[in-house]
């Protein structure tokens, strides 16, 4: 092997690595309305997170967190970032767990372009594989509130949308609690309390999309 394909081999072994060592996922949102429906929004959106990161925090619960980002020669308006997190009671007595989801379980930020959405769980369910071990995988499958982002309305909307997806996560706790707080601005707050029935994941009012 030549000396330039060795280089070569080694800088793609690298960014290989590199890519492993930040997670990954794969995730569809579904739009559940039937009151309308666009001609030319797409009927499923897809986004694969190439950053995925699960911990404990203090409350042992177990948190995992993921982002995906595409930027742009044009500016912020142009780029495109999806953020979600997923917040689970309790720790696996094994190597692996289902939950039941909640409102308070998942937060979903999505932005590309001119366009911004928000979403909060309503009920579904949460499963891990290979706890304690090097990457944490799952699955999900929830339905949401989905809120979007207008100049002239601001936050607002009541749509449902379904939410599923699969994740192998790496343990890195400081980056992961950088991205889940991002998914809590505003009304996507968390409470540490038990959600009161009937009660909305989405409180009160957010400042304007960046």
């Amino acid at each position: 092997m030549t000396p330039r394909l060795r280089i070569a081999a080694a800088t793609a072994l690298t960014l290989l690595t590199a890519a492993g060592c930040a997670g990954h996922a794969t995730v569809h949102m579904i739009p559940l309305g039937t009151k309308r429906i666009d001609a030319t929004a797409p009927l499923i959106v897809r986004v694969s997170p190439d950053e995925c990161y699960f911990w404990v925090n203090d409350r042992e619960e177990l948190c995992v967190a993921m982002r995906s980002f595409s930027g742009s020669i044009f500016g912020k308006r142009f780029e495109k970032e999806f953020l979600l997190s997923l917040v689970a009671k309790g720790l696996p007595a094994g190597s692996g767990r289902e939950y039941r989801m909640d409102r308070r379980t998942a937060r979903v930020r999505h932005d590309a372009g001119y366009g911004h959405s928000r979403s909060a769980s309503l009920s579904g369910i949460f499963a891990v594989w290979n706890y304690r071990r090097s990457q944490l995988r799952g699955r999900f499958r929830f339905t949401a509130k989905e809120q979007s982002y207008s100049v002239l309305r601001g936050w607002s909307g009541n749509n449902a949308v379904l939410v599923v997806g699969e994740f192998a996560a790496v343990h890195d706790e400081v980056a992961g609690k950088k991205l889940l707080l991002r998914t809590e601005e505003g009304a996507m707050a968390r409470s540490v309390e038990e959600p009161k029935a009937g009660s909305s994941p989405l409180r009160g009012t957010d400042r304007d999309p960046k």
